[in-house]
């Protein structure tokens, strides 16, 4: 559906995208090293301890690159997997995040299939895991997201066609890193037939807290709501909507925002509404940050940091609140290990990387 419509949303994008600007303070003293890229698209990072992790794509290939969290200089960038049809335009693309056996990557492509590769702690050698949709092509909006707990139970949430040709939030469960898929389960359908079928919804897990983030569609509204499994994603309560106001839409924005969960288990929330970018929690009031679009984020609550877009700039605000300009390009990925944050960004056919003390 989203190759038909595509143009049109992308056309939508831009002619929203530039917003009048927040006034921000864009200070620079605080950033380290000058940015630097190189040749991709569809950036998604993750860390350990010691090293930053991050895969793009490239065509139809998928590449994987590494740096010292103290040092931020990625190495060469080798190629994991090439697959036919991968999707990597309007916030698709491959996902990487780290497992208690190593590395994940899932990657969509045109056809409705999420596959995996798999790289083990320690090995150089990327492997093929398992399809993480069960029925082929259901997935056809080409979203999924990941997230791991420290017990190494990992969760995948998408975009799913399956039975009525309608798209609903589903999701699986791994306890081997990736290499196989629970059954799928449909965690949410909206009353109105669809959720919002061009933005990414987006999942965090705490040991057995599950908590999905999606931009539904009810009477109009492209609004962004939380359903959350407190018993590892075997049943999941009531939807429930975030902020008080409202978005009233005729399209698809192309943007679904971040979730976290903190050590306590409250859910921390980023997303846009019409121009601007707020943070929420559930079931309190949302928090304006500024005008722009495009934003995630990652971190503890004493440490957690934003990234977003606005008028084709890369904004990082801190938890303190100061907000500083990264540089030029669009569709931000970010990750923080110990006192560094990494912003990975797009920008004119070219990844850009920028890191930040926190």
């Amino acid at each position: 559906m989203f190759f038909e419509i595509i143009f049109l949303l992308l056309s939508w994008e831009i002619d929203h995208g530039a917003i009048d600007a927040t006034i921000y303070s864009e200070k620079s003293t605080d950033l380290r090293g000058p940015i630097s890229s190189f040749h991709g698209t569809a950036p998604s990072l993750t860390a350990d301890s010691s090293r930053f992790q991050l895969t793009f794509s490239s065509g139809d290939s998928i590449f994987y690159t590494y740096s010292d969290i103290h040092d931020v200089h990625f190495v060469d960038p080798v190629p994991v997997a090439i697959v036919k049809g991968l999707v990597s335009v309007g916030g698709r693309g491959p996902e990487i995040i780290t497992t208690r056996q190593g590395l994940l990557i899932a990657a969509p492509d045109d056809s409705g299939d999420i596959h995996t590769f798999l790289k083990a702690t320690h090995q150089d050698n990327w492997a093929k895991g398992g399809i993480i949709n069960e029925l082929s092509g259901v997935a056809r909006e080409a979203f999924v997201s990941l997230a791991c707990n420290t017990d190494g139970d990992v969760y995948a949430v998408w975009l799913d066609l399956r039975a009525d040709g309608h798209n609903k939030i589903a999701g699986a469960k791994s306890i081997d890193g990736g290499m196989s898929w629970s059954k799928n389960q449909i965690i949410y359908r909206s009353p109105d037939s669809t959720v919002c079928e061009c933005c990414k919804p987006t999942v965090a897990l705490n040991g057995a807290h599950v908590a999905v983030m999606f931009r539904n569609w009810i009477d109009g509204n492209r609004d962004l709501y939380v359903i959350q499994s407190f018993d590892g994603g075997a049943r999941f309560g009531n939807a429930t909507k975030l902020g008080k106001g409202s978005w009233k839409l005729n399209g698809c924005p192309m943007d679904g925002g971040n979730v976290l969960l903190d050590a306590s288990g409250d859910v921390h929330t980023v997303w846009r509404r019409k121009g601007e970018v707020f943070e929420c929690q559930t079931g309190k009031e949302e928090k304006l940050i500024g005008e722009g679009m495009h934003c995630i984020m990652a971190g503890q609550p004493e440490t957690r940091v934003i990234a977003f877009m606005n008028k084709g700039q890369i904004y990082l605000r801190k938890q303190i609140g100061a907000i500083t300009k990264l540089g030029e390009g669009e569709r931000p990925a970010l990750v923080i290990s110990g006192q560094t944050a990494l912003c990975a960004w797009e920008q004119n056919g070219n990844i850009a990387y920028r890191a930040i003390p926190n």
